[in-house]
This record gives structure tokens, C-alpha cells and sequence, in this order.
């Protein structure tokens, strides 16, 4: 651009185009530095706020994760708590069961050296090889594992609870049968069945067995019962009566004293009485009788049944 300056009436040309475009040139410079900076201040502040973002982001992905493993540990802890729980349960199960096994061998005289319940079985086989993937699922199969574990216990001890309840029943049958003799030491001094009578002299039935012994030795239960009379009755002197269920009825005469009182559970070989001559008796003996359903039977039969 050219302007013509005329002081004082002089006219005087100056050129200031050189100059005006040095200064276009130094404006522009100067707003693409300005630009640049501002784009790199931009550039910069955007990717520092992007940085902060994306690091918030893994902060919180993270701590995610740590929530979910400590739910997963949490989890299995209380897998492992309950397998635990279960196992000491299962112990007193086995507990319980090897109480009921030793108690039918010998309710049922089972030799043990075919079955020993003292060691583990044996078995055993070559480990396969578990994937890692296995382990997913393993506490899981283990649970349905002892709980078919459990299933099993509580039907064998079923089935024994029942065994026992049979022989059980079958051994109080077995104790409560009479058998055996009703002194220690003594004899035989008058059989069952028809006889002179040692007062009358003529053929009388005599209803039991007479067992001579000493005075004052002990009188035993023949089998498990109940007293059911101990008194004076004529005839039989001091009188001892057991009954033993199942319809057995067991008699014991001339006692010289009593050992038990009505009412009294014994059992077999206890001491129920002394020997005496009390009542319709020539000497010290027991008058031994045993009636089935209320009729004497033959107590020989019983005492070939000692045990």
C-alpha cells in the first residue's frame, strides 16, 4: 500500500508494503504457534484425562476381581467348612455302626478272624490324573459323593439296628429258657415222674427233680426272669417261683433262706435262695420243678441244656 505524507506542504512518498508484509507474515506465524500450542495443550490434557479414565476403569476392574475371588473363597471356605462338618459326622456314624457290629458278634458268637472290623479293607488302584479343569467341579462332586455316602450309613445301620432287634430278642428268648442245674455241687437224689413217696410209702407223681446238697449252699436262677413268689407254701417249704416269659415257669422248695424278694429281675446264675429242708422235705435239698403254660413238664430235659 502506498501513502503519500506532505508536511509543511511537501509531498514526500513512503512505502510501507515491504513492511506490512513482514508483519502479515509474523501475525500468521503467530497464530499457528498460538494454534499449535493450544492444540498441544489440548492434545496433552486430553490424553492425560483419557490415561486418568482408562486407569480409573482398571482400578475398578480390579477391584472386581479381588471381590469376586474373595466371594469364591468365601464360597469355598464354607464348601470346605461343611465337608468338614460332615466327615466328623460320618466318624461317629462309623462310630456307632462298629459299636452295633462288635455287639452282634457277640450276641450272635461270630468268629471274627473271616470279618475283622478293627482295620480298613483293602483296595486301591493306580491315581488318574486330574485336569485342572477338574477342579471346577470337585468340591461339588464331592458333596454328592458323602451325601450317597450318607445314604448308605444310615441304611446299613438300619438293617443292623434290625438284626440286633432280632437277636437281641432271640438271645432274651435263648437267656430266659431254663437250662442248667439249680445247685453247684450236688446230686441227683429223686427223679420227674412216678415215685414211692418217702413219707406214705405208695406211688405218688413227683411233679420235679430233687438235687441234695449241702445246707446253706447257694440256689441259682436256672434263666432270666422275674421273681414272682418267695413264701412259705405247704409242702414246698420256703418257696422261690420265676417266671421267665414265653410262658416257662421255674420252682424252687425247701429253702432255708431267701436271697431275693418279689418282684426282683434275675438273671441266669444269680443266687436266689440257700439250700434247706424246710416244708414236706427228709433232708437238705432243692425240689426243682419247671412248668410250660401251667403244666409240669420233665425238667431233665432242660438241664441236658446246660450252658
Amino acid at each position: 500500500m502506498n501513502v503519500l505524507i506532505s508536511p509543511r506542504g511537501i509531498k514526500r512518498r513512503l512505502d510501507f508494503s515491504l513492511y506490512s508484509q513482514r508483519q502479515r507474515w509474523l501475525a500468521r506465524l503467530g497464530l499457528l504457534i498460538v494454534a499449535a500450542s493450544c492444540g498441544l495443550t489440548g492434545y496433552y490434557f486430553g490424553g492425560s484425562l483419557g490415561q486418568q479414565t482408562l486407569l480409573t476403569q482398571w482400578k475398578k476392574d480390579v477391584a472386581q476381581q479381588h471381590s469376586l475371588l474373595e466371594g469364591m473363597r468365601g464360597e469355598s471356605e464354607a464348601q470346605i467348612e461343611a465337608l468338614t462338618q460332615k466327615i466328623v459326622y460320618f466318624q461317629a456314624y462309623i462310630n456307632r455302626l462298629e459299636a452295633i457290629s462288635n455287639k452282634l458278634m457277640i450276641t450272635a458268637k461270630i468268629d471274627d478272624l473271616e470279618i475283622d472290623f478293627s482295620s480298613d479293607p483293602g483296595f486301591g488302584g493306580p491315581a488318574a490324573a486330574l485336569e485342572s479343569s477338574d477342579h471346577v467341579g470337585l468340591l461339588s462332586e464331592m458333596e454328592q459323593t458323602l451325601s450317597l455316602i450318607e445314604s448308605e450309613l444310615e441304611s446299613q445301620q438300619n438293617k443292623l439296628l434290625t438284626l440286633d432287634a432280632v437277636l437281641s430278642s432271640r438271645q432274651r428268648n435263648e437267656d430266659a429258657m431254663p437250662s442248667g442245674r439249680p445247685i453247684r455241687k450236688g446230686w441227683v437224689s429223686s427223679n420227674f415222674g412216678e415215685r414211692t413217696d418217702p413219707f406214705t410209702g405208695r406211688k405218688a407223681l413227683h411233679k420235679g427233680i430233687d438235687f441234695a446238697g449241702k445246707s446253706g449252699a447257694d440256689v441259682l436262677a436256672v434263666a432270666d426272669g422275674i421273681v414272682t413268689l418267695a413264701a412259705i407254701r405247704p409242702g414246698y417249704g420256703k418257696l422261690v417261683e420265676i417266671d421267665h416269659g414265653n410262658g416257662y415257669v421255674t420252682r424252687y422248695g425247701h429253702n432255708r433262706d431267701f436271697h431275693i424278694n418279689p418282684g426282683q429281675v434275675v438273671k441266669r446264675g444269680d443266687v436266689i435262695a440257700a439250700i434247706g429242708s424246710t416244708g414236706r422235705s427228709t433232708g437238705p435239698h432243692v425240689h426243682f420243678e419247671v412248668l410250660k403254660n401251667g403244666h409240669h413238664v420233665n425238667p431233665m430235659k432242660f438241664l441236658s441244656h446246660s450252658k
